[in-house]
């Protein structure tokens, strides 16, 4: 699965709709104002790598913002991303379905970020062309069944 950033004619794409993003932190964290311009928040961004399209977007809107964090810690698991923000060790911004468990059952809480919510396309692509595994096409299947689920 990846977001959208261009076309390729060397890929078939599955679209998967728009995924909404959320700003999370645990649920020991003292409430922060993210929406308030120009300042610095002495918290952690726990992230993966840079080329990420949802930390891009986090980071474009903390630049329009003249927001500034303490720093960025990058790692390339999104499940140990969540275990560090529930640690209390920084916040993250993840897309819900990511998320979702954590919020239920009370490990993480949403931060206010935007007025209007963030988004970005979700697709499940493969080369075009090529032939496709057994296990990529029931992977196939299973996000579009998750998909039409929603």
């Amino acid at each position: 699965m990846f977001y959208r950033v261009g076309n390729d004619d060397a890929l078939t794409i599955m679209e998967l709709g728009q995924q909404s993003l959320t700003l999370v932190a645990s649920v020991e964290q003292a409430p922060v104002d993210f929406m308030r311009p120009r300042q610095h928040i002495p918290l952690s961004f726990i992230i993966n790598e840079p080329q990420c399209v949802f930390r891009q977007i986090f980071e474009s809107t903390l630049r329009q913002r003249e927001i500034t964090l303490e720093n960025t810690i990058e790692l390339w698991s999104i499940e140990s991303i969540k275990q560090c923000v529930a640690g209390n060790l920084g916040v993250s911004f993840l897309p819900r379905f990511a998320v979702e468990d954590e919020l239920k059952r009370g490990t993480l809480v949403e931060l206010p970020f935007s007025e209007t919510p963030l988004t970005i396309h979700a697709l499940c692509a493969h080369h075009a062309g090529k032939a496709i595994s057994p296990a990529m096409r029931v992977f196939m299947q299973c996000m579009q069944e998750e998909q039409e689920a929603r």
